[in-house]
């Protein structure tokens, strides 16, 4: 096996260029749009018109984000070819069902209500404050726990190319972060991330395929990897235990709960959903296909072939990597683009990734510090105007970034994928259908929302905490709290009374309209 690679000045400096660059242009985009967020409309979801094309290289970038552009490697890493089921067959079958499901529907209410959060889109669709409340909190909580994994992987490239303490490759993170997002709010945070994303899908096209080169192609690869362990080129892992998170790669079950995972977390996830409401009304089909484009062109290809850059690191190093801690399988990608492309690879993967990752987790606190400051402070507090809102979002910002940073300091999870997961299954059950469906089904009720949010976030918790002690499968983990979060939807909203067909159709629109091309509510 290859040693790991040796870090040598020439790699820190590059990196530090790399990063000034990219860090350069998002900061002169947030001092641009600092011009344009001076009320807290404008600073929560800008002026509404940023186009599809934008648009599409942002949700691209955050639905990626540190765990598909590295933790996914990780995976590949750590369990071979059986990890590609979680790590990149099905990533572009979650993320093109939110372009068609999410896209007009949340523009379009966006605009018609004023809404300017997630948590605001709740209250106004089921005509509650309490359901309102009950959506911000889970959706803070959650993002506490998946913001962990993003700051693992800044904090992990930042170690590859520094070999810092763990404290000070994140940190650099979260001022990073910081400081863009109270310069500039959601207009910045969306063209940054458009940038980040196209950056992002160019390393990690070129890595995948140096990356390959560097073992000989697929044949080198693999008789590398099965020279170390045949186990690692099985596409299921029968000799894992089907309990815990490798139920993902040892049957059927954990398998299948991949798929319904990334269809479910793509729509339900609140950071990529959110990349639609400051988005321009969607009223041609030459729309759909620049928004769609984008998104094939970094989520779709790109991402699968990086996720044999997992296999081409143990290929490469053995099991080396899972010494080095507290990164452990999680440094398979970037010391592979240090093995396969010399300074130059390195420094073009970590500053997109370093991109992918610090846009996920600007997208994230903005929408915690958004719940605390919208939808709970001033949904319950009618008082507060609309400037101490705006002030208060940017300093709630500050707790939203240290809280997963100390998390990450002191309890960093083995591999920042598998947590993530967990999170991402809460995030899909909870609020595809709060959110999303209850868009399209005008029979939707708060109390349908409320049962959902809270069968959602506790087997969330609870589930979580058995896979943790491997009392439990994954992917049953899955299954559960997708399908129990709709069932409870469901049956919440059948039991209980709609609003009037008068305020639904304030609300969403008319029912059903005759002209071609317009939208169809189904009741």
């Amino acid at each position: 096996m290859t040693p790991v690679p040796e870090l040598t000045p020439a790699y820190t400096i590059a990196a530090i260029f790399g990063l000034a660059g990219m860090l350069v242009i998002c900061f002169i985009l947030g001092v641009v749009a600092r011009k344009r967020a001076s009320s807290y409309d404008t600073y929560m979801v800008g002026k509404r018109e940023i186009g599809p094309f934008v648009t599409g290289c942002a949700i691209s970038s955050t639905y990626l984000s540190g765990w598909a552009t590295m933790g996914m490697m990780g995976i590949t890493y750590a369990v071979g070819w059986s990890g590609m089921w979680f790590a990149g067959v099905f990533t572009i079958f979650g993320i093109v069902p939110t372009i068609f499901l999410a896209a007009r529907k949340l523009s379009e209410f966006s605009a018609r209500n004023n809404t300017r959060t997630l948590g605001d889109i709740a209250r106004v669709r089921y005509d509650s404050k309490v359901a309102s409340t009950f959506v911000a909190a889970a959706m803070a909580l959650l993002m506490f726990a998946y913001s962990v994994g993003q700051l693992k992987a800044a904090g992990t490239l930042w170690y590859a190319v520094t070999g810092l303490s763990p404290v000070w490759c994140l940190l650099f993170a979260v001022i990073v972060v910081l400081v863009y997002l109270i310069i500039g709010g959601y207009t910045a945070t969306q063209w940054a991330m458009a940038f980040q994303g196209i950056l992002l899908g160019i390393a990690c096209f070129v890595l995948g395929i140096l990356a390959l080169h560097y073992v000989g192609g697929g044949g080198g690869m693999e008789a590398r990897l099965a020279a170390e362990d045949p186990n690692l080129l099985r596409i299921i892992r029968p000799d894992l235990p089907r309990v815990g998170s490798n139920q993902l790669f040892s049957d059927l079950i954990g398998i299948t709960s991949c798929f319904v995972l990334f269809f479910s977390m793509s729509t339900g996830m609140p950071h990529n959903v959110a990349r639609f409401l400051g988005m321009r009304p969607m009223k041609k089909k030459l729309d759909f296909i620049w928004l769609i484009l984008p998104v094939f062109a970094i989520a779709g290809f790109p991402i699968m072939l990086n996720a044999t850059t997992g296999l081409c690191a143990r290929a490469t190093f053995g099991p080396a990597l899972f010494d080095i801690l507290p990164w452990k399988g999680d440094l398979a990608a970037p010391y592979m683009a240090m093995q396969a492309g010399g300074v130059s690879l390195s420094t073009l993967y970590v500053t997109g990734v370093f991109a992918a990752t610090l846009s996920t987790f600007s997208g994230m606190i903005m929408i915690i510090a958004g719940n605390i400051a919208h939808d709970i402070i001033g949904c319950w507090s009618t008082k507060v105007s609309p400037q101490t809102l705006l002030l208060l979002n940017r300093v709630l910002l500050v707790p939203a970034a240290l809280i997963p940073f100390l998390w990450t300091l002191y309890n960093p999870p083995p591999l920042l994928a598998l947590l993530t997961g967990q999170a991402a299954a809460g995030f899909g059950g909870m609020f595809l259908p709060t959110i999303t469906l209850g868009l399209w089904w005008r029979r939707a009720t708060k109390e349908g929302a409320i049962a959902c949010v809270t069968y959602g976030l506790l087997s969330t918790i609870i589930f979580s905490i058995l896979v943790g002690k491997n009392l439990l499968g994954m992917g049953w983990a899955i299954w559960l709290i997708v399908l129990g979060s709709l069932i409870c939807y469901v049956i919440g909203s059948l039991l209980s009374q709609p609003l009037p067909e008068e305020k639904l159709n304030d609300i969403l629109g008319p029912a059903a309209v005759a002209k071609k091309g317009s939208t169809v509510s189904v009741s």
